[in-house]
């Protein structure tokens, strides 16, 4: 029922007329990339190739993420909450402790065998699938790309691997024995991509992933690009924030009379120190990479109109988690910057934890120079919005065998129309980090509230907060003591939500996991 409505949004060729060719789908995925670091965001890394994806397309203000690299990439590319889809905490091998002590199918090491990606649906629908750049949802045989749907896969199996000499490169379904000439990860990804383009049928459209490892540490740059970048934050992280915060508002994001939230309490003010000009150099290195990436979507783009493909091609760009506040990166401070306005950062589930710049461009389908502020998505959303563009349903089985039931909503008729809004109600889990959106009304809590140990570890201290995002899209004034309906309405629903998608407690993992290193 979905499916057909959506298709009467778009243009049906007239009668005894040739049907007019699907439209290809390109989804753009950086890793570790904060909510304002892009130009039309606010700020001011170069990156005018993205900006004008922008300016000819719509901008969501809200869109959320899953808070951490491989669960949002099983969100995404599923359709699922990442525990359905297996991922949910890290499939490396330093969580293996974490899994072991879950001991549930949801916190597994792969991409579940019940979850069906966007390449495996869309195949029947009559799609090449190409996917470029980083994976890291399963490392062995039947795992990789090619054995989930992928007819042509070049990219980095890992989470995080060199930029120049990465260790586990593969091409198709095997590893690359020896590095093409000149490699260089952001660069040769795209260079991948246009080469499957160039190659493909061209009777048929096509689905490409394009997943930059870029900018995730380590920060492996282009010594042109950090060149421009050389005196940029040399003023500080708090002259930068006010002046993002300030574009923001001459785009429209926040009206006038919204003020920047406090600093976050562990953060510390630009005293010009020599350690924090050290952290601003690490942030000019981060920026160089930003600023590779929008290069890289302007050699893509610009082979889309050599080919005469922009206008049957829908792209869709967005970040996997919020920027990361990390000593192998530049900082709490920066990373705060980096998700300006917003609280916290990639691993918690406040808005600058989850919250993505989405960028929708296809021309003449998708209207330009929006900005939407009435709907909000997420990635699990973009599984049923491909097979809606693509005039799809969504298999009942795989490899013989029933297959999870999405949750994703299709999310191609508030793009078509931003008249249209889409507000459904959303959850998330990152070790033991807790939230709920449903509407005007978010539920967080931390698992850590002191936030003295790493995340998701110790004892459990956070009390449940409650926001009224439309007052106060910040989380700043904490409304659980005011609206205690509110409140306990919306703890039932996440606590459903967490039986539903098979979260395990935290504390029980934490626990088990104490026992397993005393013995």
């Amino acid at each position: 029922m979905v499916i057909s409505m959506v298709m009467g949004l778009l243009p049906h060729p007239a009668s005894g007329a040739e049907a007019a060719p699907k439209p290809n789908i390109i989804i753009i995925l950086v890793d570790d990339m904060g909510y304002a670091d892009l130009g039309c965001y606010g700020g001011e890394i170069r990156t005018p190739n993205i900006d004008a994806l922008a300016k000819n397309g719509t901008r969501w203000r809200s869109f959320y993420n899953c808070a951490q690299c491989c669960p949002t990439r099983a969100s995404l590319i599923s359709g699922l909450y990442p525990h359905r889809a297996g991922v949910g905490d890290m499939i490396d091998p330093h969580s293996k402790t974490t899994r072991d002590a879950a001991a549930s199918p949801a916190y597994s090491d792969r991409l579940s065998p019940q979850a069906v990606t966007i390449a495996e649906a869309l195949k029947p629908a009559g799609y090449q699938t190409f996917m470029t750049g980083k994976w890291h949802l399963g490392y062995r045989e039947g795992e990789r790309p090619c054995s989930r749907g992928f007819d042509r896969y070049f990219g980095i199996i890992a989470g995080a691997d060199s930029y120049w000499k990465p260790k586990s490169l593969y091409r198709d379904d095997k590893p690359v024995p020896q590095l093409p000439e000149g490699f260089y990860a952001t660069d040769s990804f795209t260079d991948a991509a246009i080469e499957y383009i160039g190659q493909r049928d061209e009777t048929k459209p096509f689905f490409l992933y394009l997943a930059y490892n870029a900018p995730h540490t380590p920060y492996d740059h282009q010594p042109a690009d950090l060149e421009r970048y050389k005196d940029t934050f040399a003023k500080g992280f708090d002259a930068v924030r006010e002046q993002r915060f300030a574009r923001q508002k001459e785009f429209g994001f926040w009206p006038p009379e919204l003020k920047l939230p406090p600093r976050d309490p562990l953060s510390k003010p630009w005293e010009g120190s020599a350690p924090q000009i050290a952290q601003s150099d690490r942030m000019a290195r981060y920026a160089s990479l930003v600023d590779r990436i929008d290069i890289n979507v302007g050699k893509l783009k610009k082979t889309l109109d050599q080919q005469k493909l922009t206008d049957n091609t829908l792209i869709l760009f967005l970040s996997d988690n919020g920027a990361w506040a990390s000593p192998s990166t530049y900082g709490i401070e920066w990373a705060e910057t980096g998700n300006t306005p917003y609280r916290l950062f990639k691993m918690f589930v406040h808005e600058g934890g989850t919250c993505t710049p989405f960028i929708a461009h296809w021309p003449g389908k998708v209207p330009a120079g929006v900005l939407n502020k009435a709907s909000y998505g997420h990635v699990k959303d973009l599984l049923p919005t491909c097979l809606a563009v693509a005039g799809t349903g969504y298999p009942k089985e795989r490899s013989g065998k029933p297959v999870s039931p999405l949750d994703g909503q299709n999310l191609l008729p508030s793009l078509l129309d931003p008249k249209v809004v889409s507000a459904s109600p959303l959850a998330w889990e990152r070790r033991g980090n807790s939230a709920l959106r449903d509407g005007r009304w978010k539920l967080s809590r931390f698992y850590n509230e002191n936030r003295d140990k790493a995340v998701g570890e110790g004892p459990p201290s956070g009390k449940w907060e409650l926001y009224d995002l439309q007052a106060d899209p910040f989380e700043s004034n904490d409304l659980a003591s005011n609206e205690p309906a509110q409140l306990k309405t919306m703890i039932a629903a996440y606590e459903a939500w967490e039986k539903q998608v098979g979260v395990i407690d935290r504390q029980v993992i934490v626990r088990k996991m104490a026992v397993t290193e005393k013995k």
